[in-house]
Protein backbone atom coordinates (compact mmCIF):
# COMPACT_ATOMS: atom_id res chain seq x y z
CA UNK A 1 0.00 0.00 0.00
CA UNK A 2 1.61 3.74 -0.86
CA UNK A 3 0.41 6.58 0.76
CA UNK A 4 1.21 10.04 -1.09
CA UNK A 5 1.52 12.90 0.30
CA UNK A 6 1.91 16.09 -1.53
CA UNK A 7 1.21 19.42 -0.48
CA UNK A 8 3.17 22.82 -0.50
CA UNK A 9 4.42 24.93 2.48
CA UNK A 10 5.14 28.56 1.68
CA UNK A 11 7.21 28.37 -1.40
CA UNK A 12 8.28 24.67 -0.92
CA UNK A 13 7.41 21.53 -2.57
CA UNK A 14 7.51 18.62 -0.34
CA UNK A 15 6.56 15.10 -1.12
CA UNK A 16 6.35 12.61 1.37
CA UNK A 17 5.22 8.81 0.88
CA UNK A 18 4.08 5.89 3.40
CA UNK A 19 4.48 2.56 2.30
CA UNK A 20 3.84 -1.19 3.44
CA UNK A 21 6.16 -3.33 2.11
CA UNK A 22 6.18 -7.43 2.36
CA UNK A 23 9.22 -8.49 0.83
CA UNK A 24 11.10 -12.14 1.51
CA UNK A 25 9.07 -12.58 5.01
CA UNK A 26 9.84 -8.69 5.95
CA UNK A 27 7.47 -6.77 7.24
CA UNK A 28 8.68 -2.98 6.85
CA UNK A 29 6.61 0.53 6.80
CA UNK A 30 8.16 2.97 5.16
CA UNK A 31 7.81 6.73 5.69
CA UNK A 32 10.20 9.47 3.34
CA UNK A 33 10.14 12.81 2.81
CA UNK A 34 12.30 14.97 0.26
CA UNK A 35 12.37 18.61 0.34
CA UNK A 36 14.33 21.64 -1.57
CA UNK A 37 16.60 23.77 0.41
CA UNK A 38 17.30 27.75 -0.89
CA UNK A 39 19.18 26.27 -3.21
CA UNK A 40 18.61 26.23 -7.02
CA UNK A 41 18.29 22.28 -7.37
CA UNK A 42 17.50 20.00 -4.02
CA UNK A 43 21.06 18.17 -4.12
CA UNK A 44 19.44 15.39 -1.92
CA UNK A 45 18.44 12.03 -3.55
CA UNK A 46 16.05 9.52 -1.87
CA UNK A 47 17.37 5.65 -2.68
CA UNK A 48 14.43 3.35 -2.15
CA UNK A 49 15.08 -0.31 -3.94
CA UNK A 50 11.99 -2.27 -2.39
CA UNK A 51 13.60 -5.49 -4.14
CA UNK A 52 17.40 -5.26 -2.80
CA UNK A 53 16.01 -4.29 0.87
CA UNK A 54 18.44 -1.33 0.44
CA UNK A 55 17.27 2.14 1.30
CA UNK A 56 19.21 5.49 2.04
CA UNK A 57 19.57 8.74 1.81
CA UNK A 58 22.40 10.88 -0.22
CA UNK A 59 23.51 14.61 0.35
CA UNK A 60 25.30 16.29 -2.80
CA UNK A 61 28.37 18.30 -2.22
CA UNK A 62 28.96 20.60 -5.17
CA UNK A 63 32.29 22.21 -5.75
CA UNK A 64 33.56 25.76 -4.46
CA UNK A 65 34.60 26.35 -8.16
CA UNK A 66 31.08 26.97 -9.58
CA UNK A 67 30.57 24.67 -12.74
CA UNK A 68 27.57 22.84 -14.10
CA UNK A 69 27.33 19.83 -16.64
CA UNK A 70 25.65 20.77 -20.46
CA UNK A 71 21.98 19.56 -18.58
CA UNK A 72 22.72 22.37 -16.15
CA UNK A 73 23.42 20.39 -12.71
CA UNK A 74 25.70 20.73 -10.19
CA UNK A 75 28.46 18.52 -9.05
CA UNK A 76 26.45 17.80 -6.22
CA UNK A 77 23.15 17.03 -7.29
CA UNK A 78 25.08 14.88 -10.16
CA UNK A 79 27.13 12.78 -6.83
CA UNK A 80 23.72 12.30 -5.10
CA UNK A 81 22.37 11.14 -7.56
CA UNK A 82 24.51 8.74 -9.03
CA UNK A 83 24.20 7.05 -5.49
CA UNK A 84 20.33 7.08 -6.34
CA UNK A 85 21.05 5.61 -9.57
CA UNK A 86 23.37 2.98 -8.88
CA UNK A 87 21.45 1.85 -5.61
CA UNK A 88 18.14 1.53 -7.17
CA UNK A 89 18.82 -0.26 -10.09
CA UNK A 90 20.58 -3.32 -8.76
CA UNK A 91 18.88 -6.26 -8.15
CA UNK A 92 21.06 -7.18 -5.19
CA UNK A 93 23.76 -6.20 -3.04
CA UNK A 94 26.17 -8.64 -1.72
CA UNK A 95 28.30 -5.61 -0.32
CA UNK A 96 27.55 -1.94 0.56
CA UNK A 97 31.23 -1.57 0.95
CA UNK A 98 31.89 -2.91 -2.46
CA UNK A 99 28.85 -0.80 -4.31
CA UNK A 100 30.18 2.53 -3.01
CA UNK A 101 33.81 1.68 -3.93
CA UNK A 102 32.44 1.30 -7.80
CA UNK A 103 30.30 4.53 -7.33
CA UNK A 104 33.30 6.69 -6.27
CA UNK A 105 34.91 5.09 -9.20
CA UNK A 106 32.33 6.18 -11.57
CA UNK A 107 32.31 10.00 -9.84
CA UNK A 108 36.04 10.65 -10.99
CA UNK A 109 34.99 9.37 -14.37
CA UNK A 110 32.26 11.43 -14.77
CA UNK A 111 34.58 14.03 -13.28
CA UNK A 112 37.24 13.49 -15.65
CA UNK A 113 35.11 13.51 -18.79
CA UNK A 114 33.59 16.79 -17.92
CA UNK A 115 37.09 18.41 -17.71
CA UNK A 116 37.06 18.79 -13.99
CA UNK A 117 40.81 18.61 -12.09
CA UNK A 118 40.41 15.97 -10.08
CA UNK A 119 44.04 17.02 -8.41
CA UNK A 120 42.16 20.42 -6.76
CA UNK A 121 39.52 19.14 -4.21
CA UNK A 122 37.80 22.75 -4.65
CA UNK A 123 36.67 21.61 -8.18
CA UNK A 124 35.42 18.14 -6.86
CA UNK A 125 31.54 17.06 -6.63
CA UNK A 126 31.26 14.82 -3.75
CA UNK A 127 28.32 13.52 -1.70
CA UNK A 128 27.79 12.21 1.98
CA UNK A 129 25.62 9.08 2.23
CA UNK A 130 23.77 7.10 4.80
CA UNK A 131 22.52 3.57 3.03
CA UNK A 132 21.51 0.42 4.71
CA UNK A 133 20.26 -3.15 3.41
CA UNK A 134 17.56 -5.20 5.16
CA UNK A 135 18.54 -8.49 5.74
CA UNK A 136 16.16 -11.36 7.56
CA UNK A 137 18.47 -11.24 10.58
CA UNK A 138 20.85 -8.40 10.27
CA UNK A 139 21.15 -4.64 8.97
CA UNK A 140 24.48 -3.58 7.09
CA UNK A 141 25.00 0.21 6.63
CA UNK A 142 27.63 2.07 5.31
CA UNK A 143 27.95 6.16 5.56
CA UNK A 144 30.57 9.36 4.76
CA UNK A 145 30.25 12.45 5.44
CA UNK A 146 27.28 14.15 8.01
CA UNK A 147 24.55 11.49 6.47
CA UNK A 148 22.76 10.23 10.20
CA UNK A 149 21.54 6.25 10.90
CA UNK A 150 19.66 6.44 14.14
CA UNK A 151 18.49 2.85 15.62
CA UNK A 152 15.48 2.48 18.03
CA UNK A 153 14.93 -0.30 19.99
CA UNK A 154 11.81 -2.09 21.52
CA UNK A 155 13.27 -1.93 25.15
CA UNK A 156 12.51 1.78 26.19
CA UNK A 157 12.85 2.73 22.93
CA UNK A 158 16.41 3.14 23.10
CA UNK A 159 18.34 5.34 20.53
CA UNK A 160 21.47 3.93 19.69
CA UNK A 161 23.13 6.29 17.05
CA UNK A 162 24.64 4.07 14.63
CA UNK A 163 27.08 6.77 12.81
CA UNK A 164 28.62 10.34 13.30
CA UNK A 165 28.83 13.71 12.39
CA UNK A 166 32.33 13.68 10.36
CA UNK A 167 32.12 17.42 9.88
CA UNK A 168 31.24 18.65 13.24
CA UNK A 169 34.84 19.22 14.77
CA UNK A 170 35.46 21.52 11.34
CA UNK A 171 32.32 23.34 10.96
CA UNK A 172 32.79 24.44 14.84
CA UNK A 173 35.36 27.06 13.67
CA UNK A 174 33.35 28.57 10.98
CA UNK A 175 30.24 28.82 13.49
CA UNK A 176 32.40 30.34 16.46
CA UNK A 177 33.57 33.10 14.09
CA UNK A 178 30.09 33.54 12.75
CA UNK A 179 28.81 33.82 16.16
CA UNK A 180 32.02 36.80 16.90
CA UNK A 181 30.73 38.68 13.69
CA UNK A 182 27.22 39.05 15.05
CA UNK A 183 28.22 40.44 18.60
CA UNK A 184 30.36 43.06 16.09
CA UNK A 185 27.27 44.32 14.32
CA UNK A 186 26.87 41.84 11.36
CA UNK A 187 23.79 41.17 10.58
CA UNK A 188 23.72 39.86 7.45
CA UNK A 189 23.94 36.12 6.39
CA UNK A 190 25.84 36.60 2.96
CA UNK A 191 28.40 39.43 4.63
CA UNK A 192 29.01 36.51 7.49
CA UNK A 193 29.18 33.94 5.05
CA UNK A 194 32.25 36.11 3.68
CA UNK A 195 33.57 36.53 7.08
CA UNK A 196 34.07 32.66 7.18
CA UNK A 197 35.12 31.76 3.59
CA UNK A 198 38.42 30.29 4.44
CA UNK A 199 37.42 28.87 6.91
CA UNK A 200 35.14 27.09 4.95
CA UNK A 201 37.77 26.96 2.24
CA UNK A 202 40.50 25.25 4.86
CA UNK A 203 37.60 22.44 5.32
CA UNK A 204 36.94 21.46 2.09
CA UNK A 205 41.07 20.26 1.85
CA UNK A 206 40.38 18.35 4.46
CA UNK A 207 38.54 15.58 2.58
CA UNK A 208 39.28 12.42 2.95
CA UNK A 209 42.45 12.81 5.71
CA UNK A 210 43.08 11.81 8.90
CA UNK A 211 42.21 15.18 10.50
CA UNK A 212 39.23 15.73 8.20
CA UNK A 213 36.21 14.03 6.95
CA UNK A 214 35.24 11.38 4.77
CA UNK A 215 32.85 12.00 1.61
CA UNK A 216 32.33 9.87 -1.53
CA UNK A 217 34.23 12.33 -3.83
CA UNK A 218 36.63 10.39 -6.49
CA UNK A 219 39.30 10.37 -4.49
CA UNK A 220 40.71 6.78 -4.05
CA UNK A 221 41.33 7.45 -0.21
CA UNK A 222 37.48 8.79 0.22
CA UNK A 223 37.38 4.21 0.73
CA UNK A 224 39.67 4.78 3.89
CA UNK A 225 37.32 7.09 5.53
CA UNK A 226 34.08 5.11 4.30
CA UNK A 227 32.13 4.15 7.58
CA UNK A 228 30.44 0.95 7.76
CA UNK A 229 29.51 -2.62 9.57
CA UNK A 230 26.34 -4.53 10.15
CA UNK A 231 24.39 -5.14 13.30
CA UNK A 232 21.40 -7.82 13.80
CA UNK A 233 18.12 -7.15 13.77
CA UNK A 234 17.06 -8.62 17.62
CA UNK A 235 14.65 -6.41 19.07
CA UNK A 236 14.98 -3.60 16.36
CA UNK A 237 11.68 -1.26 15.92
CA UNK A 238 12.89 1.74 13.64
CA UNK A 239 15.43 2.89 11.57
CA UNK A 240 16.11 6.63 10.82
CA UNK A 241 17.98 7.99 7.93
CA UNK A 242 18.64 11.27 7.54
CA UNK A 243 20.18 13.90 5.64
CA UNK A 244 22.08 16.85 8.04
CA UNK A 245 19.30 19.40 6.26
CA UNK A 246 16.51 17.69 8.73
CA UNK A 247 18.91 18.52 11.80
CA UNK A 248 17.80 20.68 14.46
CA UNK A 249 19.59 23.64 15.77
CA UNK A 250 21.36 22.74 19.11
CA UNK A 251 20.58 26.19 20.55
CA UNK A 252 16.76 24.61 21.15
CA UNK A 253 17.31 21.05 22.18
CA UNK A 254 17.33 21.35 26.23
CA UNK A 255 20.89 20.85 27.76
CA UNK A 256 19.65 17.72 29.98
CA UNK A 257 18.32 15.75 27.25
CA UNK A 258 21.08 13.84 24.27
CA UNK A 259 20.65 15.25 20.76
CA UNK A 260 20.00 12.19 19.44
CA UNK A 261 17.22 11.18 21.57
CA UNK A 262 15.38 14.50 21.18
CA UNK A 263 15.41 14.51 17.31
CA UNK A 264 14.15 10.85 17.63
CA UNK A 265 11.84 11.34 19.60
CA UNK A 266 10.47 14.22 17.54
CA UNK A 267 10.54 12.50 14.76
CA UNK A 268 8.21 9.33 15.82
CA UNK A 269 5.86 11.49 17.54
CA UNK A 270 5.02 13.97 15.18
CA UNK A 271 5.80 11.94 11.71
CA UNK A 272 9.14 12.93 9.67
CA UNK A 273 6.42 14.89 7.63
CA UNK A 274 5.06 17.41 10.20
CA UNK A 275 8.61 17.26 11.79
CA UNK A 276 10.44 18.97 8.93
CA UNK A 277 7.87 21.10 8.25
CA UNK A 278 8.32 22.59 11.68
CA UNK A 279 11.71 22.56 11.20
CA UNK A 280 11.27 24.59 8.00
CA UNK A 281 9.42 27.76 9.63
CA UNK A 282 11.50 27.67 12.33
CA UNK A 283 14.30 28.43 9.47
CA UNK A 284 11.89 31.01 7.95
CA UNK A 285 11.79 32.88 11.72
CA UNK A 286 15.51 33.40 11.37
CA UNK A 287 16.51 34.18 7.69
CA UNK A 288 19.69 35.70 8.14
CA UNK A 289 21.08 33.04 10.19
CA UNK A 290 21.61 35.18 13.52
CA UNK A 291 19.48 32.94 16.26
CA UNK A 292 20.79 30.07 15.08
CA UNK A 293 23.92 30.36 13.10
CA UNK A 294 24.40 28.36 9.75
CA UNK A 295 25.93 28.48 6.79
CA UNK A 296 22.62 28.69 4.62
CA UNK A 297 18.59 29.65 5.85
CA UNK A 298 17.46 26.36 4.65
CA UNK A 299 19.26 23.46 3.41
CA UNK A 300 18.00 20.20 1.49
CA UNK A 301 16.33 17.82 3.56
CA UNK A 302 15.68 13.98 3.27
CA UNK A 303 14.56 11.28 5.32
CA UNK A 304 13.71 7.96 6.04
CA UNK A 305 11.72 6.53 8.94
CA UNK A 306 11.97 2.65 8.20
CA UNK A 307 9.61 0.50 11.19
CA UNK A 308 9.79 -3.50 11.41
Amino acid sequence: MNLPIRFREGKIDFVGIVSQLIHGGISLKIAHITCKGVSELNEDSLIINNDAQVFGVADGVSSLVPTKDKNNRTGGYIASNEVKSYFETIKNSKSLLSDVKMINDTLKKKMLNNNINILEKEQLWGTALAVIKVSENSIEYVQTGDCMILAVYVDNNEIRPLTRLQVSHLEKGAIVKWKEYINKGITKRDDLLTKVKDILLSNRQKSNSKDGYGVLNGEPEAINYIEYGKINRNRLKHLILVTDGLLLPREIVPTQINYWEYITNLILEKSMEQYALELIKLEDSDPECLKYPRFKKSDDKTGIVISF
